[in-house]
């Protein structure tokens, strides 16, 4: 790509000139280029944000930044050493395999060595036009770290999941299991080259707090470094505004020290960088917002004291779908590879196909064809294709998989009981929904009842959102979900039961906070 990019004014700030260049750069490429490069540019005022997470005072200081775009981040950063921490000698290692970017990322570079020689400061840079992951492949394959080791890395990875033939994920077996993401592999190999008191400093979405795709990363990553500090920012549209991505992102600060029993975590939260003045910010023991006992090593985020209490109350359970002997699995009916067996009309050999649309908080609407876009067909031809995907009726709880930006709740439940659809002895369950049942049929409708109130509580709600930041709710998540004693949950199962048998209204969380002791939140 020839480029006839801006030149830096007088004495213009090698930060804002960065700004400049990658907003010039931003203007240039298509969406299309950013999405399939997960590439997405820091602005300004979240570059310097996330720079002032810096708790490394030294006068030497080793510093990368792996896929560096343009070079803002570690352009701001050593802005902020030079001016703030007098800092007087320092060392930049940066990745970036765009090769349409280089001269753009060369020319920011250039412009700070000249900036900073004019006020005496030692600075090398080398620019490595290479793949961050392949390159210290060796890294995550147990072998000596030949590549420096630093003090200060600062990230702004790209974010896309990677595709099944991608070799990156063959190199990074040792930290990411199925679907994962290439940021989580940015994070691990940055963890292991951080020198003893090293800061990795990284604004990453905050899915790898949960699920069973990063529970690996999270067991190795957290053998590396300890956590110093997370910001949340509530919007998830704010941060990267101008390119339109929709993520919820947070800042994470870890640094490379000795393995501590209990140390302290600032957590911090704002909308967005505008009413950052206003941000909530606590101290938590990290033995509160993760359990190392625990296999998936789940990262809790409260964000209130409400939640603070909440996470308490749930570690106070010792029961579990899982525990209690109840499955969880994802609905087997794929639509796009069922077309031919998915039909509109009821005929003698069809029976009831649920879809994600069907199922509301203790509700099921079906048939139900008043959704947006196309029309999907309540039907699902019983043959030799489909019957071992089919579900024989019996006890069972619906989940919704994706919450949509409607739902109010992150988990959408409802109870379907032997009794539902009386004219069939089977459904089909599509593959956007989650599934509560028995394999000995011991699933008792007050359980039903009880486990699908739980599961639509505000106060389970709350739960959630301290460590889950997406729309996905996967069935390990479920299945591991802390719930209170069996003789609890079958007591607010039988009170919506008598509440339905008197057609009487009833009130979820009125209901399940009642027997569970606790305030209405």
């Amino acid at each position: 790509m020839s480029l006839q990019f801006p030149l830096p004014t007088n004495d213009e700030d090698p930060g804002v000139y960065a700004d400049r260049l990658g907003n010039y750069y931003s203007n240039l490429v298509t969406t299309t280029h950013k999405k399939r490069n997960g590439q997405y540019f820091t602005p300004l005022n979240l570059a310097n944000f996330i720079a002032d997470f810096n708790q490394v005072k030294k006068k030497k200081v080793k510093l990368l930044d792996p896929g560096c775009g343009i070079g803002i981040l570690s352009t701001i950063l050593i802005q902020k050493l030079v001016l703030e921490q007098n800092v007087n000698d320092i060392d930049l290692i940066a990745f970036e395999n765009d090769p349409d970017i280089f001269t753009l990322t060369e020319a920011n570079y250039e412009y700070l060595t000249k900036w900073l020689s004019k006020k005496n400061i030692s600075f090398s840079y080398q620019l490595l036009k290479n793949d961050f992951i392949l390159y210290n492949s060796s890294v995550l394959e147990g072998q000596k770290i030949s590549s420096p080791e630093f003090d200060i890395i600062i990230s702004n990875p790209p974010y896309f999941k990677l595709s099944k033939d991608d070799i990156r994920k063959e190199v990074a077996k040792s930290v990411i299991y199925g679907q994962s993401n290439i940021y989580i592999i940015f994070m691990a190999i940055s963890a292991r080259l951080l020198k003893s008191n090293g800061q990795l400093i990284f604004i990453i979405p905050r899915s790898f707090c949960s699920g069973s795709y990063f529970r690996l990363f999270r067991e190795e990553f957290l053998k590396y470094v300890n956590l110093n500090a997370i910001h949340i920012f509530d919007s998830r549209d704010k941060a990267f505004k101008k390119d339109n991505v929709l993520q919820e992102n947070i800042i994470l600060s870890a640094s490379r020290n000795e393995k501590l029993s209990d140390y302290h975590v600032l957590l911090s939260s704002s909308i967005d960088l505008s009413d950052i003045s206003k941000a909530f910010s606590k101290s938590y023991l990290i033995s509160t917002l993760i359990d190392f006992n625990s296999e998936q090593k789940i990262i809790h985020i409260p964000l209130t004291n409400n939640d603070n209490e909440i996470i308490k109350l749930f570690k106070s359970w010792n029961g579990s779908l899982k525990k209690y002997g109840f499955e969880v699995s994802t609905g087997p009916i794929v639509d796009f590879r069922s077309t031919d067996l998915i039909k509109f009309v009821e005929d003698n050999s069809t029976i009831p196909l649920i879809w994600l649309h069907n199922v509301y908080q203790m509700q099921i609407l079906w048939p139900n064809y008043k959704i947006k876009g196309k029309p999907k067909g309540q039907y699902l031809i019983d043959n030799e294709l489909t019957q071992k995907r089919l579900f024989n009726k019996g006890n069972l709880i619906l989940i919704r998989r994706f919450s949509s930006k409607d739902d109010l709740k992150r988990i959408v439940a409802a109870p379907i009981t032997k009794d539902f659809f009386n004219n069939f002895g089977k459904i089909g369950i599509e593959n956007h929904l989650n599934y509560v049942y028995s394999k000995t049929n011991t699933l008792s409708i007050f359980q039903t009842y009880g486990i699908a109130a739980i599961l639509n509580s505000k106060i389970l709600d709350l739960y959630f959102r301290t460590f889950n930041g997406n729309i996905n709710v996967s069935a390990t998540e479920l299945k591991n979900l802390p719930l209170p004693a069996l003789k609890i949950i079958e007591e607010i199962g039988r009170e919506i039961i008598t509440s339905i048998e008197n057609s009487k209204q009833y009130d979820i969380d009125i209901i399940v906070n009642k027997h569970l002791n606790i305030p209405t939140f």
